[in-house]
């Protein structure tokens, strides 16, 4: 049971996650209190499939917004008991399995690149091998309605970005519940937000996703997003499931040093979709701090 203190704990952190200094649109103007419903479904799992990465095309690797947070969420998982695959594509892979080093985390399985058809094989073969209770997608390009995968400047990906709307959509019946983490509208899982908020996204009419989730949580970086759905786990949980920002920074470092790049900038550094390091860490001790806060208060 969600007391009223844990309530507006979750509400605050919410907002600290939906700060949104790229003025995207997307993370503003969603409705409040998408946060502790999808905490509450996911608390309940046992086995968790994790889909994130986001190739930049110039740089043919992926970004530095996703995998940090991927891992974040796993390693709350993990702590609760629940057994988590890491789902990636090679371009974000050697990410995944740098900062994974760091929270002594398993390496990612890896979605095959040379067709769609077999992607969504080994997606099949996947389901039906680890039979997960729920699917969460960070991060991830998702298929717009004309079919494509695109960036947020409007860019086709197709050729470099697989589709891995079939964990979403799967031909089979589903039973697992699935959530969504995005910061502009075209990642994965994100469809059910397109009518409300698509004319607010520049390119929305093209580049927004067309499939759904059963929760979304809009963030202003997608990793604040992973780690505010964390820090919510903890406040339901009554235990920290979350590390310090400097356990993140290392996260981040390891990743950049792997080759990752700013999404926006498309640099090697220590920044995430244009935020220094200072200022993105901002978020995360905000975070951090509300929820130590409310454990203490418990």
């Amino acid at each position: 049971m969600i007391t009223e203190r844990i309530r507006e704990a979750l509400q605050r952190i919410e907002r600290h996650s939906r700060r949104d200094p790229g003025a995207r649109g997307l993370a503003a103007r969603a409705a409040p209190g998408m946060l502790a419903p999808a905490a509450e479904a996911l608390a309940t799992g046992a086995r968790a499939i994790i889909v994130t990465g986001f190739c930049i095309r110039s740089e043919r690797i992926g970004e530095t917004d996703g995998p940090p947070g991927a891992l974040a969420l796993a390693g709350a998982l993990r702590l609760l008991g629940m057994d988590v695959v890491l789902l990636t594509d090679e371009y974000s892979a050697p990410l995944l399995a740098a900062g994974a080093k760091i929270g002594e985390s398993g390496a990612p399985a890896i979605l095959p690149g040379s067709s769609q058809q077999d992607a969504d094989d080994a997606i099949d073969a996947l389901l039906s091998a680890f039979a997960p209770t729920h699917v969460v997608a960070i991060e991830r390009p998702g298929n717009a309605l004309d079919g494509h995968r695109y960036s947020m400047r409007g860019e086709i990906l197709d050729d470099l970005v697989v589709s891995a709307d079939r964990l979403f959509t799967s031909s089979g019946k589903r039973s697992y519940t699935t959530l969504a983490i995005g910061d502009g509208g075209n990642e994965l899982g994100l469809g059910g937000l397109r009518q409300a908020l698509g004319e607010y996204v520049e390119h929305g009419r093209t580049i927004f996703c067309a499939t759904p989730a059963d929760h979304v949580i809009p963030a202003g970086i997608s990793n604040w997003g992973a780690y505010a759905l964390a820090a919510a786990l903890s406040l339901l949980a009554g235990k920290r499931l979350i590390r310090a920002p400097r356990h993140e920074r290392a996260v981040l470092a390891a990743m950049v040093a792997a080759g990752a790049v700013d999404g926006c900038t498309k640099r090697r550094e220590l920044s995430v979709d244009g935020l220094a390091w200072d200022d993105y860490a901002g978020t995360l001790e905000a975070i951090y701090r509300e929820t130590r806060a409310a454990l203490a208060e418990r």
